[in-house]
């Protein structure tokens, strides 16, 4: 890394500078905890003292601009369009000296990359079909609202007591609604975290965006069971409908999803054929894979 690098990451970390837990923002908000960094912004857990409520506060990175405060502004106006006991509901756009505060509600739960990873939960496909049906009729909502989310991944999909939820709108958008512009990214060797999100932060604002995550989605669930018969060798690359086991009707919806073959008009189709799937699975279980309850 060259000096000039070294002095811009040491600017850029400074001006980023962590809360303490116990700050107190605006009077009313203790912050305990960091639960999340993103490269637009940094997320906390906290207490509203007023209401005596767990919350969270994200706040825009201060290296990042106005870029990184545009967009919190967007998940603010998004999140105020939204009511739904499976999202994180708006609480309050607050001013902390020079830097803002999206205050909202928690929502409880273990996403399913921590299911998957640190749990290692396992998902056949009966239980892969329940969880990600649960997914689309959220989708479905959202995207009645005129809203796509655009970062649909195992990261931002929680669960608590076999209820789904979704989080973090940071990305999404407006049907329809252009991106914004970004700074060419300064280094292309140490910033594969910024160029993903950089191509997320670009990606069309179209339904079928979302659609498309939630086939990668999954895929993400199918293989928590997945065991490669080569696990002790080199192996060539397959496809996953050459490494995973699944029933052709399954195969189809993912397909469909991922756009390898007539996509779903909307998110009510793909529900629709994940619905007829479940019922198959359930009337004839024998021909089904299904290693474990996901709740």
């Amino acid at each position: 890394m060259s000096i000039f690098a070294y002095i811009r990451s040491f600017i850029a970390a400074w001006r980023d500078y962590r809360l303490e837990p116990n700050t107190l923002l605006g009077q009313r908000y203790l912050i305990k905890a960091v639960i999340g960094e993103g490269s637009y912004g940094i997320t906390y857990r906290g207490i509203d003292q007023t209401e005596d409520r767990p919350i969270v506060v994200k706040q825009a990175r201060p290296s990042k601009g106005l870029l990184a405060q545009r967009i919190l502004e967007r998940e603010a106006h998004i999140l105020q369009s939204l009511s739904h006991p499976q999202l994180p509901a708006f609480i309050e756009w607050m001013w902390v000296g020079r830097r803002p505060n999206l205050v909202m509600s928690i929502v409880e739960g273990a996403t399913l990359e921590e299911l998957i990873f640190e749990q290692e939960r396992r998902y056949g496909e009966v239980d892969s079909a329940r969880i990600t049906l649960q997914l689309l009729e959220l989708v479905q909502y959202i995207h009645q609202q005129g809203i796509v989310h655009l970062d649909l991944r195992i990261p931002n999909v929680l669960l608590h007591e076999g209820q789904l939820s979704i989080i973090d709108f940071g990305l999404a958008r407006s049907v329809g609604e252009p991106p914004f512009s970004l700074p060419a990214l300064r280094s292309s060797r140490s910033n594969s975290e910024l160029e993903l999100n950089a191509s997320r932060l670009v990606s069309p604002a179209e339904p079928q965006s979302d659609l498309i995550d939630v086939g990668h989605f999954m895929l993400f669930l199918l293989y928590s069971s997945f065991e490669s018969p080569h696990a002790a060798v080199k192996a060539e690359e397959h496809s996953w409908q050459d490494e995973l086991t699944l029933s052709p009707f399954l195969i189809e919806i993912i397909e469909r999803l991922l756009q390898l073959r007539e996509p779903y008009t909307d998110a009510l189709a793909a529900i629709e054929a994940l619905r007829a799937f479940v019922t198959q699975a359930v009337e004839h279980p024998v021909s089904f894979i299904s290693n474990n309850e996901y709740n």
